[in-house]
Parts: structure tokens; C-alpha cells; sequence
């Protein structure tokens, strides 16, 4: 089952990733299951909010908040940030949406984010930085920008152009928004630079193969990015 992730923090011990559309809509239990099943990953402890397109991040410092999320009731956000907690993950779901995933040096403090294009327009990229910093992130932080909507197939109208000014791009008397420019430049203004962030050029809306898209498709179909902290991960 192919995974879109990031060498850097597979290389840290981190479990990670994003599905395409071979491993099937990920709203459906089925197949959220058979994924972590084939991964060997509890789901019970891979932890879940209900998505609202907002700037709220869920901040989790240890197991025993872990556990305390996973028994409450489901939280309104679009931003984990989770640190020192071996044996625990989150999940988001995105069709077009962005999804973030962000870490430290140490790969002790784990940020993960599903931010649309009123997520970015709100701040929560930058957000997340600064949480995480708050969360005890040491060192340089890293980030990875998985498959969503791109430059190539955004397109707006007047009211959302308005909130991105600084990042339109005009073809054809069309308007088209750059996120990944966006999502940088939050990212640069908190700290964290341009050569820390991996942002491959995947399009969810291009690439009908490959990826689900509500823009294209007009179907909640949705793809399923995931980050677990083993718990043989040693805590620095």
C-alpha cells in the first residue's frame, strides 16, 4: 500500500505518512483498520478530532493527556501537537485540504495539521510552529507538506483572493492561489526555513490516479495522513 512521507523523520523512528486512493476512502472503518493493521500500529491509540477548518490545535504532553483525549469527548481542531508520548499517534483526513506534519530535532515533539485554505488564511502553519515551541520543541524544527489542491488547480473567486493577496497567480483571467507559498512564508516568519521544509508537488485535484479530490469529484472521499511514535522510541 503505497505512503507519501519523509525520509527525514521515517529516519527518526516516526511512523508516518499519507495514503492515496489504492488504499480506498479512509472515512470508511474498513479501511482506516486494514491500514493500521498492515502497519502493526493500535488504532485505538492513534487519536482523532472532529475537523472544523479552524486554527484550534489539541496539545498533548504525555501519555497519561493521551489517554485522557482518547476517552473524552471528540475535540473540535485541525492541529496535534504531541510530545513525549511513545506508544501514540493522531490522524487528520484531507481530499484537497493540506496536511502538515512538523517535528524537532529529537523527534520528541510532533505537530500534525489538517489546514485547508481557511486554515492558512487564519494562520494555523505559523500556529503550529509556536506551539510546538511551547511544547518544549527543541533545535531547529522540520516540516513535510503532503498532497493537496495546487497552484496549477486552485482557483478562486474575488472572496477568497481577498485573504491572499500577496499570493494569487492570474491565467487566463482566472485567479489561482498559491498555498505552498503561503504555508512558507508562516513557516519562515516563526522561524523555520525554507530548507527544513520538504514540499513535494503532489496535486490532489491534477492527479485523478492517484489521489481523491472533492474539487474534482464533488464526493467526501477522503485520503488519511497519520503520524505514530513507536513505543520502543526512547524519550530524550
Amino acid at each position: 500500500m503505497p505512503l507519501y512521507s519523509d525520509p527525514r523523520l521515517l529516519a527518526a523512528g516516526i511512523i508516518h505518512g499519507t495514503t492515496d486512493r489504492a488504499a480506498g476512502n479512509m472515512r470508511l472503518a474498513e479501511n482506516t483498520h486494514t491500514l493500521f493493521q498492515m502497519l502493526d500500529i493500535p488504532e485505538e491509540k492513534i487519536l482523532r478530532f472532529q475537523q472544523i477548518h479552524s486554527d484550534t490545535i489539541v496539545t498533548v504532553a504525555d501519555v497519561g493527556q493521551a489517554r485522557t483525549v482518547q476517552q473524552g469527548t471528540l475535540p473540535q481542531a485541525d492541529g496535534w501537537v504531541i510530545s513525549h508520548c511513545p506508544g501514540w499517534g493522531a490522524a487528520i483526513l484531507t481530499a484537497d485540504c493540506v496536511p502538515l506534519i512538523l517535528w524537532d530535532e529529537r523527534a520528541q515533539v510532533i505537530g500534525l495539521a489538517h489546514s485547508g485554505w481557511r486554515g492558512v488564511a487564519v494562520g494555523l502553519p505559523g500556529k503550529m510552529v509556536r506551539t510546538m515551541r511551547q511544547a518544549g520543541a527543541e533545535g531547529t524544527l522540520c516540516a513535510w507538506v503532503g498532497p493537496h489542491i495546487q497552484n496549477c488547480c486552485f482557483e478562486v473567486q474575488d472572496d477568497v483572493a481577498a485573504q491572499f493577496s500577496n499570493y494569487i497567480e492570474k491565467r487566463n483571467n482566472k485567479l489561482f492561489v498559491n498555498l505552498n507559498q503561503a504555508i512558507l512564508d508562516q513557516f519562515a516568519a516563526e522561524g523555520l526555513p525554507k530548507d527544513r521544509v520538504s514540499l513535494p508537488y503532489y496535486c490532489t485535484c491534477g492527479d485523478k490516479e492517484h489521489f481523491f479530490s472533492y474539487r474534482r469529484d464533488h464526493t467526501k472521499d477522503a485520503l488519511l495522513t497519520f503520524v505514530y511514535t513507536p513505543p520502543t522510541k526512547p524519550l530524550a
